[in-house]
Parts: C-alpha cells; sequence; structure tokens
C-alpha cells in the first residue's frame, strides 16, 4: 500500500541544465538567518507603528488604551504573521533569486530551465512550503532524499531549484539593481503587515 508521501513524491527531473541543488543543512540555515531578520524586521515595524500610533493617541484620534491592546496575541496574529514571511520570501525569491538568509549562504533560487526564478513561480514554492515545514521539516526533507536535484514539494509543483552559486548561476544573470529591489519589496512587505496587524488591533 502506497504512503502518503509516496503518493506526493516528485516525479523524475526533466531535461535541465542543473546537476546538484543545495542540501537540507544549509537551507535550513537560510531559513534560520531569514527567521531573524525577519524579528528585526518586526521590531523595527513595532517601534515605528507606535511611534504613530502614540501621536494619534495624543490627539484623542484613537484610544489612550492603544498599549494593552496591541500587548493581545491572538489567532490573527499568527495568520498575519504567517502571511508576512510568505510575501517576503515570494517578492525576494522572486525578483532577487534570493532572500537575505540565502544570500549570506551562497543559494539562488532558480527554474528548470536555468532562468532566474519568476514571481508566480515564488508565490507557488513559497506557500508550499508550509507543507514542507509540517513535522519540523520532514516532509520537505522527504521529498528531497527522493529527488535528484534536492526539490522540496514546493519546487517540485513550482519547477524550481534551490542551487550553491558556486554549482550554478541562471541566465540571464540577476544584475545587483534587480537584487536589491527584491530584498527592498520583500521587507517592506513583511512590515507592511505587521503594521496593518498593528491597527486592526486599534482600530
Amino acid at each position: 500500500m502506497k504512503s502518503y508521501s509516496d503518493e506526493l513524491a516528485p516525479p523524475p527531473i526533466p531535461d535541465s541544465p542543473l546537476t546538484v541543488g543545495a542540501g537540507f543543512g544549509i537551507r535550513f540555515l537560510a531559513r534560520f538567518i531569514d527567521l531573524i531578520y525577519g524579528y528585526v524586521l518586526a521590531f523595527v515595524a513595532m517601534f515605528c507603528g507606535g511611534i504613530v500610533l502614540a501621536v494619534l493617541s495624543s490627539t484623542g484620534r484613537i484610544s489612550e488604551d492603544w498599549v494593552a491592546k496591541i500587548q493581545v496575541t491572538g489567532p490573527l496574529d499568527y495568520l498575519l504573521a504567517i502571511v508576512g514571511y510568505w510575501l517576503y520570501h515570494s517578492f525576494t525569491d522572486g525578483i532577487s533569486g534570493t532572500s537575505l538568509g540565502k544570500l549570506i549562504c551562497r543559494l539562488n533560487v532558480v527554474g528548470l530551465d536555468g532562468r532566474p526564478c519568476t514571481l508566480p513561480a515564488a508565490f507557488l514554492r513559497d506557500l508550499a512550503y508550509y507543507v514542507d515545514a509540517l513535522f519540523f521539516g520532514l516532509i520537505g526533507y522527504e521529498s528531497m532524499k527522493k529527488s535528484s536535484l534536492r526539490q522540496r514539494y514546493g519546487d517540485v509543483w513550482a519547477k524550481t531549484v534551490v542551487a550553491r552559486k558556486a554549482d550554478f548561476m541562471p541566465t540571464p544573470k540577476v544584475t545587483t539593481l534587480r537584487l536589491l529591489s527584491g530584498l527592498a519589496l520583500g521587507s517592506l512587505a513583511m512590515m507592511a503587515v505587521h503594521l496593518v496587524d498593528l491597527w486592526l488591533k486599534v482600530r
């Protein structure tokens, strides 16, 4: 009888210029760095948002108990946090081909055809991350074990590969402007979600 993981098993890799994908360990490290960076972005957003809320409170535009309100954590906060991380990774991967964590770890996301990752592919692969991350990443790890290019299910479905820059660089090459634009847009998107979360609490 086939198991659930067997039913999701990646299909054979079609003709591709890539010969190897990055391993689980280095990708886990990159994701951990992005997690820490996400906390930094959340802190900056909360700090800036707090200043704005304090000004609004002093002018009577919001209630004086706004501090107590923003300290309450509920399901919506966790949902928006997930959305923030999804948008961050989608924009960085889809525009830059790399998030801050991947950049530090010398990784990039590329299509199976060897071209840079596209935004639609990034939105799909990074949404599917929340399937791959189940059971502490075991789902994604099992997929990578079965794939010759070490693809997690999100990569399989989006037709992408995470490769070390020393092993493969996409064609055409991602420009510095595009790299910085992706990182900036992804960071701003995550911060914007946190600001929306603040506003929903005090409105």
